[in-house]
């Protein structure tokens, strides 16, 4: 009966995804206003303390359940707590826990604590008062970006507490819980002694999971060559530490005193280092493997697994939304089932062919090679949906990668655990306990130098795969050919089966083109275009923000990782003003990091006398990319795609740097003479450079009508019925005239602009122009992201936020 249970519990795990796609959950109400003064009572549930390695600054994080506002308490008299007396006195009014509350994550202020609780931190499930002010996650606004709100919002936190001082607690704690938190603390001391500021954030992200302090730059080197996991406590570490601690054990006591010991343990160590999803299922599958060991009953990992998934969504189904929760899962039943399937293909065909055949046996370190290729690549085709759903690229050379690095594990945990066991007994020896340590560290160290060289070095290897964002008709796609591959495994020769299993991938490289995309960022106060062609080539015109913090890293990059960019064609820069290309150098450094060419970055060929983008030259310059300038009526074509330039004038005369914006009109060609779609990139081009493209398209006009040209008859004024008007100026009044926008005669307007800033923008008097001739206007601080597909003379028009 294992099983069907097996098969119950998955239609269990199926019937919760069915119902959230349906009807999806509710999200935690934040129990303070964004921006609000306000004071939060709830009971701590984890301390999390780390340093910022970008800024140096130490950061204190306290996150409380059931935590709901005091209304009762008086932000501007708060003398009731400034007698320690008081403030170790229960919290009056506020003991009631608020079991249906959601959870707040309190940062702790550096600045303006009261001195009678400065550097006090609360104990572990105590109840806490603490004032500052609400900040609520923010949401994604563009395809690709971290959706903060929703990531937190399935671990059911509500909000964050910024700058928030400590005003009254409890006495009562989980002495237990707090124990175990003091531990966690003191083996974070030690690894900080130890090791280097990099390494030791590592260090304890694989042993503690403080996952917060993570070096960024080695977190995504890590991720980058696919073995980012071993940073995450899961099945890896949890069946290394338990099995090793159980065989440790079972040296001098019986199995049911070991099993019971090291569960315990295990249990512990779970609550001590967050129970995480990957790592509640760790621990409950050990616990179970134990369990039937000492009931004499066989251990069915699939049944197991499946378990393990109904317990925790039972407890929350929004995790079956979190990426951790899916890897870890996936990886799990690749193991589970993927493995031993593929382990017995071609057994049955095989003895169909008749005989056996010998077959001369491996060296060991051969077999285990052989045997850890194809247990690597097992797991990496099982996550490989959840991978590319969740990073948008993979590295083939992490299933090699792999390999190397899972068999250096057991020896890094235990060098990591030892070095913590050891730095505990060597207290108080002072220099000599310190450098017997940092010489017990050097094994440790040169696997970690080892790992980051690996890492490297697929760096440079053509094995990055930038597939983007899969469709949901690709993952059901590739799960059922490989079910089918797992039924059919032993009817198969291994020699057709490895292949058949690998071109199942090749699902994911399916990438119907055909149309024409554009698509406006939500920058904030700032410009982001992406174009890609009918032909499937990728271009770029601006990225940068003044409104929004390193806009490149958080929300251009995420951008073209979804979409698939593995080159791009071109960069066009309207101008060099910070709000269009401050984002620019963190795309540079990621295309030649991940071996993305970019054909070159094009300016406006005119321009203010003396003022060159220098930064931004010099940064194409480092990374490889040629540097091209446009004129007024310079083309550059791509198949049925052309880009016209429309401004700055050859020899013009321009008073600042938005005067001479690049302008460009984007045209896919249709049956015949006709364009099937055409848009107008305006940058920040003020009215004077408007008219006086109207005087060109005038002048040529003329000319043309003058000379009795047949061309005179079948084009038409460049600026006449356009289908998209990308709005000059993120909607400033000193651009967008009415002589123009009667001219462009624009079916739709989009308008980049920042929330609530400063400029106004924007500005009333362009809405009402577009209002009084009935054309649509899609702003990106209401909408989001905007993305415009163009077909077949059909568009469609689809914006990243729900608007009425």
């Amino acid at each position: 009966m294992r099983r069907p249970l097996c098969l119950a519990m998955l239609g269990f795990v199926a019937a919760v995804r069915v119902i959230t796609w349906i009807k999806p959950l509710p999200v935690p109400s934040p129990p303070a206003e964004d921006g609000q003064r306000c004071t939060i009572v709830g009971t701590v549930r984890d301390i999390v303390s780390y340093t910022d390695m970008t800024t140096g600054r130490p950061i204190q994080l306290i996150f409380l359940k059931a935590a709901a506002s005091d209304t009762s308490f008086d932000l501007q008299n708060n003398s009731e707590f400034s007698n320690s007396d008081h403030f170790n006195q229960p919290i009056s009014n506020t003991t009631t826990e608020y079991k249906d509350a959601a959870q707040v994550i309190c940062r702790l202020s550096s600045e303006n604590l009261l001195p009678e609780v400065e550097n006090r931190l609360p104990e572990i499930g105590s109840r806490v008062r603490y004032q500052g002010k609400a900040r609520h996650f923010r949401e994604a606004t563009n395809p690709g970006e971290f959706d903060e709100r929703a990531y937190y919002a399935g671990l059911g936190i509500s909000m964050q507490l910024t700058d928030a001082v400590l005003t009254g607690k409890s006495r009562n704690y989980s002495a237990y819980r707090h124990f175990l938190y003091e531990i966690r603390c003191r083996a974070g001391d030690i690894l900080e002694t130890v090791f280097p500021e990099k390494e030791a954030s590592v260090a304890k992200a694989m042993l503690l999971g403080e996952k917060k302090g993570i070096d960024r730059e080695l977190k995504n080197l890590y991720q980058e060559a696919g073995i980012a996991h071993i940073l995450a406590i899961s099945g890896l570490h949890i069946s290394l530490l338990g099995m090793g601690l159980y065989r440790l054990l079972t040296l001098r006591l019986s199995r049911k005193t070991a099993s019971l010991l090291s569960s315990f343990v295990l249990i512990s160590y779970l609550i001590m280092t967050g129970a995480s999803p990957s790592a509640v299922r760790a621990v409950f599958m050990f616990f179970l493997y134990m369990l039937a060991g000492l009931a004499g009953r066989t251990y069915d990992m699939p049944t197991a697994l499946s378990l393990a998934a109904v317990l925790l969504l039972v407890e929350n189904p929004a995790y079956l939304s979190n990426s951790g929760f899916q890897l870890s899962f996936m990886a799990a039943a690749g193991a589970a089932v993927v493995i031993p399937r593929f382990s017995r293909m071609g057994s049955e065909a095989a003895r169909a062919g008749g005989g056996i055949r010998y077959t001369p046996p491996a060296g060991p370190l051969k077999s285990k090679l052989i045997e850890g290729l194809r247990a690597s690549f097992c797991i990496s085709l099982t996550t490989l949906p959840v991978l590319l759903a969740s990073f948008y690229e993979w590295n083939l050379f992490s299933v090699l990668l792999n390999v190397l690095v899972i068999p250096l594990m057991g020896v890094l945990m235990g060098g990591i655990l030892l070095l913590v066991l050891t730095g505990g007994l060597f207290t108080g020896l002072g220099a000599a306990g310190g450098t017997l340590l940092s010489m017990m560290a050097l094994p440790v160290r040169g696997i970690f130098l080892i790992y980051e060289k690996l890492c490297l070095l697929t760096q440079h290897l053509p094995g990055r795969w930038h597939a983007g964002m899969p469709h949901m008709w690709q993952i059901l796609l590739f799960y059922a050919g490989l079910a089918v591959l797992l039924v059919l495994a032993e009817k198969i020769p291994k020699k057709a089966g490895w292949p058949l299993a690998a071109m199942l991938c090749l699902i994911f490289a399916v990438n119907p083109r055909g149309e024409t995309q554009l698509t406006m960022l939500d920058v904030g106060q700032g410009d982001c275009i992406y174009i890609r062609t009918e032909s499937g080539n990728h271009y770029l015109y601006d990225a940068g923000s003044t409104s929004r913090k390193d806009t490149g890293t958080w929300q251009v990059i995420p951008f073209l990782k979804y979409q698939g960019v593995d080159r791009l064609e071109a960069v066009f820069v309207s101008h060099w003003d910070e709000d269009h290309v401050n984002g620019l150098d963190a795309v540079f450094e990621w295309a030649d990091q991940s071996g993305i060419p970019i054909g070159g970055l094009v300016l406006p060929g005119e321009g203010p006398d003396g003022d060159e983008p220098d930064k931004l030259l010099e940064s194409a310059r480092n990374h490889g990319i040629p540097v091209y300038r446009m004129i007024a009526g310079e083309e550059l074509s791509d198949g049925n795609t052309s880009f016209l330039c429309l401004h700055p004038q050859k020899n013009g005369f321009y008073k600042d740097r938005n005067a001479s914006s690049l302008v460009l009109k984007l045209c896919v060609k249709g049956d015949g003479e006709e364009s099937a779609f055409t848009a107008l990139l305006t940058g920040d081009v003020e009215a004077e450079g408007e008219m006086r493209m109207l005087e060109e398209e005038r002048e040529a006009k003329n000319s043309m009508e003058a000379e009795h040209s047949m061309e005179a008859k079948n084009s038409r004024e460049h600026l006449v019925g356009c289908d998209i008007l990308k709005t000059a100026h993120h909607g400033s009044d000193t651009s967008t005239t009415e002589e123009f926008l009667d001219a462009a005669a624009p079916s739709l307007a989009l308008i980049s602009c920042g929330k609530n800033n400063s400029y106004g923008h924007p500005h009333k008097e362009v809405l009402q122009r577009f209002e009084e001739r009935g054309i649509p206007v899609l702003i990106t601080t209401d909408c989001g992201a905007v993305t415009i597909r163009a077909k077949n003379k059909k568009i469609k028009v689809q914006t990243f936020l729900d608007v009425d």
